[in-house]
């Protein structure tokens, strides 16, 4: 097999891996599949900065699998609007799900056909099995698909309880009755991420698991969550089609799905959190004015406050987003302080900029935008006019 040279390849696509990285984001996911004769499961924590998960189903045609999706925001500097499948199963009982991990590179391999968009969505539309995944991935050249994949991973399930984890040009086949997913490259785990705590409790606890059930299973999800940051969590039963979903690590309230019967019904999507949302919840009271400096210089730091209230949900609960006057706004921001929300920002050119905040809860409930804080940036400050005045003395 002929291939070219790594480092001379990656400097040529510096520009779009680019387009990969963001801020403010937490990647901690855990996954895991374990079986027991023809019982299959899989489990799942999605730990993510944002609450706002959507699922799509799609119906069986003549061409492609009935399937579903679960998308996430993945904004990036060209596009804020930017969403990926971060996860799905289809009606053959094919599960995948993603995970973020440090960087590493696919080779360009000759003679094999180009791949140019992810191929979650083909998968889940033709295939049944983990194999079938695997020769698919292994016979297409995947150098133009590292602006996703050189920062990821994707772990693949069957309902023979077949699995692999596509890292770049390395597969990793289960062996045994289980296999663990976290956010470390298990193909160089020497590259970050390992030794990784959540990956060490959920084989630990699945070496004790005799009889996999959806309980004992949940106690995995249980202790390997990251408080505000794990947005949903699923257990499946990839031979009955069955998922339990749950929302924000609350493994006391779940839901049940019978995938039969979603695949069954024309295309259609939820909001996640919609799914969990209480019939009396209220969206959180408009936030207070920010409070901080109204004044600052340019590239200074300035930090600012605000609170608000929300009878319906902790205060651990509710996210903040702030604009700033200068075609710059925040991604939702988890609060931690008894419903005070903070944030630094710097301006990069002088003038007066409003500072405005809105607030949201975990089941996407928006308050109105705050009242705005009138903030003026200048170029200099006054200890630089000070000692100019003194040296003209």
């Amino acid at each position: 097999m002929i291939r070219i040279n790594r480092n001379i390849l990656n400097a040529s696509i510096c520009i779009i891996v680019v387009i990969i990285l963001f801020s403010g984001t937490l990647s901690a996911c855990t996954g895991f599949t374990t079986s027991k004769g023809d019982e299959v499961f899989t489990g799942h924590n999605k730990d993510w900065w944002s609450t706002d998960t959507y699922i799509h189903v799609y119906p069986s045609d003549e061409e492609t699998h009935a399937r579903m999706f679960f998308e996430i925001p993945y904004p990036h500097i060209f596009n804020s609007e930017y969403k990926v499948l971060a996860g799905g199963i289809n009606d053959q009982g094919l599960f995948y799900e993603s995970y973020v991990t440090p960087l590493l590179f696919a080779s360009f391999e000759f003679f094999k056909p180009l791949l140019f968009k992810s191929p979650v969505e083909y998968i889940l539309e033709h295939f049944f099995t983990v194999q079938e995944v695997v020769d698919y991935i292994e016979s297409h050249n995947l150098f133009f698909l590292n602006y996703i994949l050189c920062s990821g991973q994707i772990f693949v399930i069957d309902k023979t309880g077949d699995s692999a984890i596509i890292e770049g040009d390395e597969i990793i086949r289960k062996q045994g009755d289980y296999q663990v997913c976290t956010n470390f490259l298990h193909s160089r785990p020497d590259l970050g991420g390992y030794p990784c705590y959540r990956y060490e409790t959920a084989t630990s606890i699945l070496d004790n698991i005799t009889d996999p059930s959806v309980s004992s299973l949940v106690s995995i999800l249980n202790a390997t969550h990251q408080k505000g940051y794990t947005q949903y969590s699923s257990i499946c039963d990839l031979n009955n089609l069955t998922m339990y979903l749950y929302q924000f690590h609350n493994y006391e309230k779940g839901i049940k799905i019978d995938l039969n019967t979603e695949f069954q019904q024309d295309a259609h999507s939820y909001y996640f959190p919609s799914l969990f949302e209480p019939e009396t919840n209220q969206a959180p009271d408009k936030p207070n004015t920010p409070m901080g400096p109204t004044s600052g210089v340019i590239d200074e730091q300035i930090l600012f406050e605000t609170n608000t209230t929300d009878i319906d949900n902790p205060s651990d609960e509710i996210y903040y987003k702030w604009n700033f006057g200068d075609d710059m706004q925040t991604n939702w921001v988890l609060n931690n302080e008894r419903y005070m929300g903070k944030m630094t920002h710097s301006w990069s050119k002088s003038g007066s900029f409003s500072v405005t905040v809105k607030a949201k809860d975990i089941y996407g409930k928006e308050s109105p935008w705050s009242d705005p804080l009138e903030v003026s940036i200048s170029r200099f400050n006054d200890d630089f006019f000070t000692s100019f005045l003194q040296l003209r003395k």
